[in-house]
């Protein structure tokens, strides 16, 4: 199964670095990152099974962005069978790909019950859904889906933010069914990178809030190199995963 990562970016290109470093030491050979950069911060460039493209055009909502990063990865890869949501702020294990795969072949929605979170001594796990309603499960960024569900419920629709909700809305409407790599007996993948100053908070794509995306792109992005290389402060090789799952943050 051919998987694309599809990154939505704009003026994080530390971050990007990072994540594109992620992406080259997956596990899983069958893959490719389309990393999308509507800032125009950074040139048009491309390493190992990635490729970014830089758009001076602002997409008006994330919603419109995403579904033009899927668009552009079946120009890039006809044979494109599945999609996984990588957000350039947020980190990625080397089982992230593998995991969502196998998760894949069962049904057309990957979507995992558990994430993680930086702490003081290693990662820590969380759910991703609350006990009162189990079967909401957030945190996107861990999600996989296959081409054909994709494109038939119509991507996603035109929203600032909540566009995971509605696309599971959708999902949810078509019938489309979801596995949960985690319960398959992967470990956790996918690592959301708490926001640790208000900076960092404004331009977290989870924590945009009503309007964040549309004061993103007002924000300056001044042309910048990037530079792949693996996080210092998170071992990505090596992590050390905390004992317990944790409540669902938010």
């Amino acid at each position: 199964m051919k998987i694309v990562a599809l990154c939505p970016t704009y003026n994080c290109p530390v971050e990007l670095g990072y994540l594109i470093a992620c992406f080259e030491h997956q596990d899983y050979e069958n893959r490719h990152l389309l990393v999308l950069d509507d800032a125009n911060q950074l040139t048009n460039q491309e390493g190992d099974r990635w490729k970014l493209v830089s758009h001076l055009f602002r997409y008006p909502t994330l919603g419109q962005k995403r579904n033009v990063l899927a668009k552009l990865a079946i120009e890039f890869w006809p044979d494109t069978e599945a999609f996984a949501l990588w957000d350039s702020d947020d980190l990625y294990l080397s089982h992230a790909l593998s995991a969502s795969v196998d998760a894949l072949r069962k049904a057309p929605w990957s979507r995992p019950s558990v994430v993680l979170h930086p702490a003081k001594h290693g990662l820590q796990p969380h759910r991703t859904a609350s006990e009162s309603d189990p079967g909401n499960k957030l945190f996107q960024g861990g999600w996989s889906y296959s081409r054909k569900a994709f494109d038939g419920v119509g991507g996603y629709p035109s929203m600032d933010t909540g566009e995971d909700q509605a696309l599971a809305a959708r999902f949810a409407q078509a019938g489309v069914t979801d596995a949960d790599p985690i319960a398959l007996g992967h470990d956790p993948f996918y690592i959301f990178n708490n926001p640790r100053t208000p900076q960092e908070a404004a331009r977290h794509l989870s924590c945009l809030g009503k309007g964040g995306y549309a004061r993103l792109g007002r924000v300056a992005a001044p042309p910048s190199n990037l530079r792949v290389v693996l996080p210092p402060h998170i071992d990505i090789r090596r992590p050390t995963i905390l004992p317990g799952v944790k409540p669902r943050i938010f």
